[in-house]
C-alpha cells in the first residue's frame, strides 16, 4: 500500500501533467481513474494529502517536542 507521501507525488505529477498539457487524457491512481475534466477534483484529492501528511509528520513532532518529548 502507498504511503501518504507516494500517493501525494503521484497526484502532484498527475496535476503537473494537467497543466503542462502533454496529452494526458486521464489517469488511474490508486485504482482511481480520473479523467481530464477532473482536474478539481484531482487538486482537492492533493490538498487533503497534504493536510494528512502534516498531520502524520509535522504536527505531530511540534506537538511531542512542545512536552518535552523527543
Amino acid at each position: 500500500m502507498a504511503t501518504t507521501a507516494e500517493k501525494l507525488a503521484a497526484a502532484e505529477a498527475a496535476i503537473d501533467a494537467f497543466i503542462d498539457d502533454k496529452a494526458i487524457q486521464s489517469y488511474t491512481l490508486h485504482g482511481v481513474t480520473i479523467e481530464r475534466t477532473a482536474l478539481k477534483e484531482l487538486d482537492e484529492y492533493a490538498r487533503g494529502l497534504r493536510s494528512r501528511l502534516a498531520r502524520e509528520t509535522l504536527h505531530g513532532r511540534v506537538y511531542a517536542d512542545r512536552r518535552g518529548y523527543r
